[in-house]
């Protein structure tokens, strides 16, 4: 059981997805011996390992007793299971057990084991069933934290940011008026970064455009004083994360960095080890010793960087893992982790 939920957390933080309902049905159909597994939403089965899989499939609509359970909201056993809705001359499915699988607000599908002549559905393997579908349930209710969180940090948006590219973009508009449509074109690249679908994952190719749109308009503004390279290997930029991992912290080191004298700025990504590695280093004034301990913790870090604590709450609730911080005198080195699926 703790090896099927690990199999499936990974999957299932990112929703019931058509991907997630495939993992968790053959992840049950293999280690638990269920004659069948079938994992649906509320209106479609999403997924279907073993016997009958000759006939039954992804996008036929659930038997009747998935709609009652969801209703009740409970385990519901059907004796019958397919046998009265399906016209195959040699279904080998027979009995059914269905466990909704909840989120905050309601069901959100169900997992339907079903029994076969060499694997019947006896009092121990639906127990087990509904136990794990309260711990699928909660994991699907993680993912919904996590789409919650994505959405506060997207709507997030520094408001000395926005009044500093609007100035700039208007100065540049009788100088160099092509660069200045440039610049509109970066903001609005920006804008829709923030406005993008908490629930899907980017490239670290499209995260990476989304930070050059970002660092155009803030070299605009501090010209000479800022200096950036961005290193990516080929391999790391196909590799899918959660969005707004990384140009938070770019953001971030420019913003508590930046001083009288000129800014340089390193983000190196690379994979090593099935996990993509990115680098976010800056040679700015550091973070004070006295802060740098508790910098990720939600609500201390607004005077050193709320980007901070945001990316760390999130890569932590994705995959168990913070973000690696070192501050000195002269400079702050920020590197995160992401396994590579």
């Amino acid at each position: 059981m703790l090896e099927l939920l690990e199999a499936t957390l990974p999957e299932l933080r990112r929703g019931l997805t058509e991907s997630a309902a495939r993992t968790v049905a053959y992840e049950l159909f293999e280690k638990l011996g269920y004659g069948a597994v079938a994992v649906t939403d509320a209106h479609a089965v999403l997924a279907f390992v073993g016997a009958g899989a000759d006939h039954h499939a992804a996008g036929e609509q659930p038997i009747r007793p998935v709609y009652e359970a969801l209703a009740q909201e409970r385990l519901l056993l059907a004796p019958l299971g397919i046998r009265t809705e399906c016209d195959h001359p040699a279904c080998p499915l027979g009995a059914a057990a269905v466990v909704p699988l909840r989120l905050s607000d309601g069901p959100a599908g169900a997992i339907v084991a079903y029994a076969t002549a060499g694997s019947p559905l006896d009092e121990a393997a639906v127990e087990m069933l509904e136990a794990l579908g309260t711990q699928l349930s909660a994991q699907l209710q993680l993912s919904e934290l996590h789409s919650a969180t994505t959405t506060a940090l997207q709507a997030q948006m520094e408001p000395h940011f926005v009044f500093n590219a609007l100035n700039t973009i208007a100065a540049f508009i009788r100088t160099e008026p092509e660069r200045a449509r440039r610049l509109v074109l970066a903001f609005a690249d920006h804008l829709r970064s923030r406005l993008a679908r908490p629930g899907e994952f980017v490239t670290l190719e499209e995260e990476l455009r989304h930070v050059r749109s970002y660092l155009e308009l803030e070299q605009a503004r501090f010209g000479a004083q800022l200096e950036v390279t961005i290193d990516a290997a080929p391999d790391a930029l196909a590799v899918r994360l959660p969005p707004l991992l990384v140009q938070p912290l770019v953001e971030n080191a420019i913003k508590h960095g930046k001083t009288d004298r000129p800014l340089h700025l390193l983000v190196r990504a690379r994979v090593r080890r099935g996990r993509l590695r990115v680098t976010v280093r800056d040679d700015g004034r550091g973070i004070a010793r006295e802060v740098i301990e508790r910098v990720l913790e939600a609500g201390v870090g607004e005077g050193t960087g709320l980007g901070l604590a945001n990316v760390n709450m999130r890569l932590v609730a994705h995959y168990g893992e913070s973000v690696q911080l070192r501050s000195f005198p002269f400079g702050t080195v920020v590197r995160l982790r992401v396994p590579i699926a």
